[in-house]
């Protein structure tokens, strides 16, 4: 009776160390990016680093992981992802809320088909993401997550200037400051 315990416990150590190897596959994360056949694209240039004399406070709050995690540089359908990293990260309830800063030296335009697959990427990469806010300069990485309130005149320019795109609910892309025009966008569609 012992040894038919024992050689049971051995079978079911030897599924689950294959259930696990199986789950651990390599994964290439690659996405794809639809668009309709008369979408207009939005693009724009590198950001400069003129970014005024404002000055920020860029403490995050006690809740909030800073990272250094780096994604992007991968490519979808032919078209080289913009390399980023993700600043910051708050755990929420439904997902969490990240903070994504593009590599300006990794891109010479920017559309908004690039920023949907930014956070496509960030998404399928990093999950769980609920909200996700893509900026382009590291002085508003504190302001996208800032109570409105609490943001100034100076503020609301750099914001305007390099807050480009959030994701809303894990699902919907809105575009915001140069890329307003742009209007929202359904994550996969």
């Amino acid at each position: 009776m012992q040894r038919r315990t024992t050689v049971g416990f051995l079978i079911l150590v030897l599924v689950l160390a294959l259930i696990a190897a199986a789950c651990s596959g390599d994964d290439d994360g690659e996405g794809t990016t639809t668009t309709a056949a008369e979408e207009t694209v939005t693009s724009l240039g590198a950001a400069s680093d003129d970014t005024g004399d404002a000055s920020t406070d860029d403490t995050a709050p006690a809740d909030t992981t800073t990272t250094s995690v780096v994604g992007g540089g991968d490519e979808v359908d032919g078209v080289a992802v913009p390399t980023f990293s993700i600043v910051s990260r708050d755990e929420g309830e439904d997902g969490d809320v990240v903070v994504v800063l593009l590599d300006t030296e990794s891109y010479d335009t920017l559309t908004d088909i690039d920023l949907q697959n930014v956070v496509s990427e960030v998404v399928d990469d990093f999950p769980p993401v609920y909200e996700a806010h893509v900026v382009d300069s590291e002085d508003v990485t504190a302001l996208v997550v800032a109570d409105p309130a609490d943001v100034d005149a100076d503020g609301e320019r750099l914001l305007d200037l390099h807050y480009l795109v959030r994701l809303e609910e894990g699902f919907r892309i809105v575009f915001v400051g140069p890329f307003e025009d742009s209007g929202t966008a359904i994550l996969g569609s």
